[in-house]
């Protein structure tokens, strides 16, 4: 345990220094290998105005002698100068899938109290998987998306409405600063306005671009009962997102 507890806070240092020359390069000694890796489950990360997201990253390796310990970060920006960096508060849990192969688990945990907007975007897994006979692996393994939540909102009118009329949808777009904890307007997006009838699933009925404040609004043709909806694809910053289906009788 002396040797882990060294690594680990070998890694904590590097970490808080941003040392990308021994944090980031790939470097192998031997035949030790990370086999695998993920983060969240493959998932993107989305970090709304809770406290902290909680989430973990799993890392494989394998080597003939068998692994000694595996230690796993999270960086952003470029290799050679990152412009954050993120460890696992704690151990990992570590399961020997046999002889020679180790899986470990990182608890890691993400407050939206210290990300700033421009920490949106992609977090890369530097994993560190070291052998009994000193042999390692060091490597980028995975990567996760951090992304800013949102919010669509959608209201259909006037209704009930005559068949052939039109009707006006409107909604507005927000996603959260971090900075703030608040939701404020998203512009410029491109958002989707769908259809469903009652038993039916949505289909994209037109693009609108929301507009400097956030705000979409547009006009349709009611055929028929059903619910409208608007829906936000998302972005590398920001999540996609669906507004509740308002419904609209037609008569």
């Amino acid at each position: 345990m002396g040797k882990r507890a060294a690594a680990t806070l070998v890694a904590s240092l590097t970490i808080i220094c941003l040392s990308a020359s021994t944090a980031v390069a790939e470097t192998r000694l031997g035949d030790t290998q990370i086999l695998s890796a993920s983060v969240n489950g493959g998932k993107a990360l989305v970090v709304g105005t809770a406290a902290q997201a909680s989430f973990s990253a799993t890392v494989t390796a394998i080597d003939p002698g068998g692994i000694d310990y595996i230690d796993a970060w999270l960086y952003r920006g470029p290799s050679t100068a990152p412009t954050g960096a993120l460890a696992a508060p704690g151990d990992p849990k570590c399961t020997a899938v046999d002889a020679t192969t180790t899986r470990c688990t990182f608890g890691f945990v993400m407050g939206e109290g210290w990300l700033q907007n421009t920490d949106a975007g992609t977090w890369r897994l530097h994993a560190n998987a070291t052998a009994r006979d000193g042999d390692y692996h060091r490597k980028e393994a995975a990567s996760v998306r951090v992304q800013r939540a949102s919010k669509v909102t959608a209201n259909a009118a006037p209704e009930p409405v005559t068949k052939g009329k039109s009707i006006t949808v409107t909604g507005a777009l927000s996603r959260v600063s971090w900075t703030d904890s608040k939701y404020h307007g998203y512009a410029n997006q491109p958002v989707r306005l769908q259809f469903r009838t009652p038993s039916g699933t949505y289909s994209t009925v037109k693009t609108v671009t929301a507009s400097s404040t956030g705000q979409l609004k547009t006009t349709v043709t009611a055929t028929r009962d059903g619910y409208w909806r608007y829906s936000y694809a998302g972005n590398s910053t920001t999540a996609a997102g669906n507004a509740p289906g308002d419904y609209l009788d037609v008569r």
